[in-house]
């Protein structure tokens, strides 16, 4: 299990969304502006305090003031209306120092990371288990007036936190949390593997035995269909002049079309997230089948400002969910006891595992330089990610790409779904068990 603060095992939470109906949208737009106004006050008063604090002109007699979480809950214990929980006015401060932490931790390692500087309308409701109850299959939510709670239709376990925000397709969405119970498994071995992260193969993967490729088509086609849609959609939307004064609201059609857009991105946003924690549960598994008990991953954390391919390539480019699937390989494999390592993957895909020269590959295939050896190019990168880390772990790193890492290793054709198999995944394919060596003769 993951460690947190103090040295404490943290814990994981499992969460079930609801989608909530209309009728109550009245009642959630004024908690959510209640929120929103409480935010915005707490905003007010940390960057104004802070700027008073030090002054204009740098001087080593004042000391900047940073409000602390608590300093500010006892400063606004309740919204300036009154309709929130004291804990849920609590848990709109700790989500405010919480985003000031977190850009603070991400300023050492990207100049660009802001801080949180601009105020909320609407903001979403957070309520803590105090304020929580099920009674008579209705999940009531305490408010600040305690007579009239929020009630909600329930036919689930008490959740420890219930969070209510709104949908990028629009509409308000109910998220429960559930502390997860399920006991974290241990590793089987100490085996190392490399993961080599695509666009084409969103995962190539090594564990000393065999390259292993999970394809990225089918999310690949998804958001290709996505961006024409989208595109017919822009356009339509762009033809609909809005010159109605300020205040009243556009027409009918406008809306609809910017709905459907929305409802489009969002539906294949949820698709492709589904997609990957799928394939990263079953890439997960079976390396813990295979003994591994360190995963080492190449980081791809700057690509998007390294390259520039033109308009087409860099769209696929910077709609690549590679971010997104290495979250979910950390989260699979705390859940199956793997440690997760992101290390640097420069030259892992032009380097010969035979040879150890440089050699650039064209089209999906690496040919080694003394052209006795082929190989799928994700496979090359995957197997030089899993050496570059032992070497790093010998004390090595130096002698990387110097010396032969696996002169015997043989290429293996892709296997496509077994007729019968039930526990395949969509658009996850793998190296065939059989060997079929690329030597040329």
């Amino acid at each position: 299990m993951a460690t947190g603060k103090r040295g404490r095992a943290a814990r994981t939470y499992s969460v079930r969304k609801l989608t909530l109906p209309s009728i109550l949208k009245p009642r959630l737009d004024e908690l959510s502006a209640a929120s929103g106004a409480l935010y915005s006050q707490v905003l007010t008063t940390f960057w104004r305090t802070l700027r008073r604090s030090a002054g204009k002109r740098k001087d080593h007699r004042r000391k900047a003031v940073f409000l602390s979480s608590g300093t500010l809950q006892k400063l606004f214990p309740k919204d300036p209306a009154g309709l929130l929980h004291s804990h849920s006015c609590d848990a709109v401060v700790d989500a405010f120092i919480a985003s000031v932490d977190s850009a603070r931790t991400r300023k050492k390692t990207d100049p660009k990371a802001r801080f949180p500087r601009r105020r909320k309308r609407f903001s979403k409701v957070t309520f803590k288990s105090s304020a929580i109850r099920v009674r008579d299959g209705q999940l009531l939510l305490s408010t600040g007036d305690r007579a009239h709670p929020l009630v909600i239709p329930w036919a689930f376990d008490l959740p420890v936190s219930v969070e209510i925000g709104w949908r990028a397709c629009g509409g308000y969405e109910l998220r429960a949390m559930y502390v997860d119970t399920r006991p974290v498994q241990t590793p089987l071995g100490d085996g190392v593997a490399g993961i080599d992260i695509g666009e084409v193969r969103i995962a190539a993967v090594y564990d000393g035995q065999g390259v292993h490729l999970h394809s990225g088509r089918l999310i690949r086609a998804r958001n290709h269909y996505a961006n024409k849609h989208q595109a017919k959609l822009d356009a339509r939307i762009a033809r609909k002049k809005n010159g109605r004064p300020p205040g009243q609201r556009s027409s009918k059609r406008l809306r609809r079309l910017q709905r459907a857009r929305r409802t489009l991105r969002d539906r294949i946003k949820r698709q492709n997230r589904d997609q990957l924690r799928k394939q990263a549960r079953q890439v997960v598994s079976t390396l813990h089948e295979s003994r591994v008990q360190t995963i080492a991953v190449g980081d791809l954390g700057d690509i998007r400002n390294r390259i520039d391919y033109g308009p087409q390539a860099n769209q696929k480019l910077h709609v690549w969910m590679f971010g997104q699937f290495l979250t979910e390989l950390k989260a699979q494999g705390r859940k199956f006891g793997l440690q997760v390592i992101v290390i640097d993957e420069a030259f892992t895909s032009q380097t010969c595992p035979w040879t150890g020269q440089r050699r650039k590959p064209r089209g999906r295939h690496f040919v080694s330089p003394c052209g006795q050896h082929r190989m799928d190019r994700d496979g090359v990168g995957a197997v030089n990610i899993r050496a570059k880390y032992l070497e790093i772990q010998a004390g090595k790193g130096t002698a990387y790409g110097r010396t032969p890492l696996c002169p015997g290793l043989p290429y293996w054709s892709v296997w496509h779904r077994p007729p019968g198999d039930s526990a395949f995944v969509p658009g996850c394919h793998t190296r065939s068990p059989g060997v079929e060596p690329s030597t040329r003769r």
